[in-house]
């Protein structure tokens, strides 16, 4: 079955919650989609649910891996197969779900300007306490133009989970070059985004939002330890933003010395490590 968006759902281990994410996808306002859950080895009845799941909506399938990847090579993976499957694609985590008009309405922003890659739009981010709205910052659009006059943001603020926004199929060559760089899956969403913000490649949607889940743990699994650790991540992330540098405008040591302030700062904030209490 053909379609003009796929939606894939990498998931491990997440039968508590994939039925009512699966749901939030059939019920969308936006009908021309295919879902894919890809399947990572799950131990729990992750793959029972998907699969009852398809038997009573034939847009949804489950593709299982053979061994089990890491949360990174998963994911990775699932973009890859968005790609070839359709013009856009979306990731879509297990426990995650969205407003009503979520396709619809960045289909709608990625049909309207052929040089946006991505189209994202606010967070609701849930945690026990109840939900924060996330949104970007006003100073990171038009980002280009801003450098080109001297003007750089002191940080880079947009929601990491701009990942699991509406992804142009041609985007995944400037995904894949930036998946595996940072090293480590902790920060590595908002890494990888970079690009495509200070490229001014987003299609920023209001209204829609993505309804993310706050507590899976992943800090405390990826998170660095150490000081030297995190010095060495910290380096890590700001380098390979500064990089980016080469596919601005050219412009002046000042202005690049503000660029490589901010992704100082950005990879402070994006991965929390503070070093020596200070910076």
């Amino acid at each position: 079955m053909n379609a003009r968006v796929v939606v894939m759902f990498p998931v491990y281990n997440g039968a508590t919650t994939l039925r009512e994410s699966l749901q939030s996808i059939a019920g969308q306002d936006f009908g021309d989609f295919r879902a894919i859950i890809l399947n990572n080895c799950s131990t729990d009845e992750t793959l029972q649910v998907a699969q009852r799941f398809c038997e009573d909506d034939a847009r949804f399938s489950v593709i299982s891996n053979e061994t089990h990847l890491s949360a990174e090579a998963n994911f990775a993976k699932a973009m890859k197969l968005g790609a070839e499957a359709a013009g856009y694609f979306c990731l879509r985590a297990a426990d995650d779900l969205s407003s009503r008009d979520f396709l619809g309405k960045l289909v709608e922003a990625l049909d309207a300007d052929d040089a946006k890659l991505l189209a994202a739009c606010s967070t609701k981010s849930f945690n026990a306490q109840g939900f924060k709205l996330k949104n970007p910052a006003a100073n990171i659009f038009n980002f280009q133009e801003s450098y080109a006059k001297g003007r750089v943001p002191r940080n880079l603020t947009f929601p990491s989970e701009w990942i699991y926004g509406m992804f142009r199929s041609r985007s995944v060559d400037i995904l894949m070059a930036r998946w595996y760089e940072l090293g480590n899956p902790w920060g590595f969403a908002s890494y990888v985004l970079s690009e495509f913000v200070v490229r001014d490649l987003v299609a920023y949607v209001p209204g829609p939002t993505l309804d993310f889940r706050e507590g899976s743990g992943s800090e405390q699994r990826y998170g660095a330890k150490g000081f030297r650790d995190k010095l060495s991540q910290r380096l890590t992330y700001t380098l390979g933003c500064y990089r980016l540098v080469d596919k601005l405008p050219p412009t002046g040591l000042l202005t690049k010395a503000k660029f490589f302030r901010m992704c100082w700062n950005d990879a402070r904030r994006k991965t929390r490590y503070k070093l020596l209490w200070i910076f």
